[in-house]
């Protein structure tokens, strides 16, 4: 800032601004005109500053640098508009399942509501009330168990947002289902389903207080920083059972637990380009 601001004052600016600035030009030429940076072509764009050749390797450094922060920042922007969204609904069905029993049935059903607040592309989560049984005050998503009055997962999902955070059913433009994920005990499965609600204010949500405690949202530039992410190997006493999963830091609370596994699946699912899953499983024979 303080280059620009001598530069504007003294009506000059420096080799080093300018050989800054035509690096990005010829970034953008480059992309756009899909040709290499070292082309005879290219260097005749380059005709009004001359480079030496490590002023060129500098250069296609940045420009590599450049094209993959403006390539995700793009993509981060884009990532709730249709077209991301049909891309999102073709890569759902080749995702791998990670269900141990074939018998269990779906029991329960959340929404994974994604939104933007003051038009940043985010996903939003609750916190549990300490009212509740059980999981008290851990991040999660709103939904809970299937009525045998609910069509299907779809509808408990919708069901329980709009008795959670006051959202209408009607507002939601549901994607689809996920993947359905195994709970602790291995006794029924969770289903996640993505639903975009739109612009929010998490101010103004009407909450239920029985059940959430607080709602915030986290950024998909948050979410894909590889820096906010963590994981962690948990395994289970009565099966021997292992699984390695993702947790994220850095926001006001910390996500873990099944719901960093339906946000792992989000993630794989919407924004396959920019994020790799560390779940894993694996079964050892007791001894």
């Amino acid at each position: 800032m303080k280059l620009w601001i001598s530069a504007l004052k003294n009506n000059h600016i420096p080799q080093r601004v300018l050989l800054a600035s035509h690096a990005r030009d010829l970034c953008c030429y480059t992309l756009n005109h899909n040709t290499n940076l070292f082309s005879n072509r290219t260097r005749r764009v380059s005709n009004r500053t001359r480079f030496t050749a490590k002023q060129f390797l500098s250069a296609d450094k940045t420009c590599r640098e450049l094209s993959t922060s403006f390539s995700k920042e793009t993509a981060i922007q884009n990532i709730l508009l249709e077209e991301n969204k049909l891309r999102t609904l073709e890569m759902i069905p080749k995702m791998r399942s990670i269900v141990t029993n074939e018998k269990v049935s779906v029991g329960a059903a959340v929404l994974v509501p994604l939104c933007t607040v003051k038009g940043v592309p985010s996903v939003l989560f609750t916190l549990r009330s300490s009212r509740l049984r059980s999981h008290q005050g851990e991040v999660s998503f709103p939904g809970g168990m299937c009525d045998s009055t609910d069509r299907d997962v779809i509808h408990t999902a919708l069901r329980e947002t709009e008795e959670e955070l006051g959202i209408p059913s009607s507002t939601v433009d549901v994607w689809g289902p996920l993947k359905p994920i195994p709970d602790r005990r291995n006794t029924m499965t969770v289903v996640a389903v993505l639903g975009n609600v739109g612009e929010v204010d998490p101010a103004k949500l009407k909450l239920s207080p029985r059940e959430v405690a607080a709602v915030f949202p986290l950024s998909f530039s948050h979410l894909l920083d590889p820096a906010r992410q963590r994981y962690t190997t948990m395994k289970r006493r009565h099966d021997n059972y292992s699984y390695t999963m993702p947790v994220w830091l850095g926001g006001l609370h910390r996500v873990w637990g099944l719901t960093a596994i339906m946000l792992d699946q989000v993630l794989v699912a919407m924004a396959t380009d920019w994020y790799r899953t560390v779940l894993r499983s694996s079964w050892r024979q007791r001894r």
